[in-house]
């Protein structure tokens, strides 16, 4: 695919990492809801119909309590919203936040998630790094490293650079 091809791409790829964001959010939701009722997620996946849709359900492991589940996956996806309006996307970023904290002991369950999303995000796990991180460190080292540099708002021009936020 050359760079405009990608480029051409970018906004329906943001678009579809922002609807799974939104998935991901509605089974935190309903796995908030019953939680202390099932010891797993595959116990919870099997007693309740509301689960069944969620297909990121079907590849964590199995025997991961839904408390465990809500705290990880918050981990692993807080980033997504400011990366998603970042001019240039950190590609890693968002699969290797999701690898870490969801898929650590699970690389059945972290190539089968990186197969359904790339049928709507084609580079999705691509070029990751053989270290995999959370996060969170990533997340503070990059807000020490701006208020160091004061530099503006990120957001000052999105989604049209060299446009003022306030035009």
């Amino acid at each position: 695919m050359t760079k405009q091809e990608t480029a051409t791409q970018d906004p329906y790829e943001r678009r579809a990492l922002l609807l799974h964001l939104g998935d991901v959010l509605e089974s935190v939701f309903c796995l908030s809801q019953c939680a202390d009722e099932y010891a797993s997620i595959g116990e919870a996946v099997k007693g309740n119909d509301a689960l069944a849709g969620f297909t990121l359900l079907g590849f964590i492991d199995a025997k991961m309590s839904p408390r465990d589940f809500i705290r990880r996956a918050s981990g692993a996806f807080f980033v997504w919203p400011k990366a998603l309006l970042d001019e240039t996307l950190n590609r890693p970023l968002l699969a290797n936040t999701v690898r870490h904290d969801l898929f650590a002991d699970n690389a059945k369950g972290w190539d089968a998630y990186v197969e359904e999303r790339r049928k709507e995000v084609p580079w999705f796990g691509e070029e990751l790094p053989d270290t995999v991180e959370s996060a969170a460190p990533a997340h503070a080292a990059s807000n020490s490293e701006k208020q160091k540099d004061e530099q503006p708002s990120r957001y000052a021009t999105w989604p049209w650079p060299g446009k003022p936020a306030d035009a």
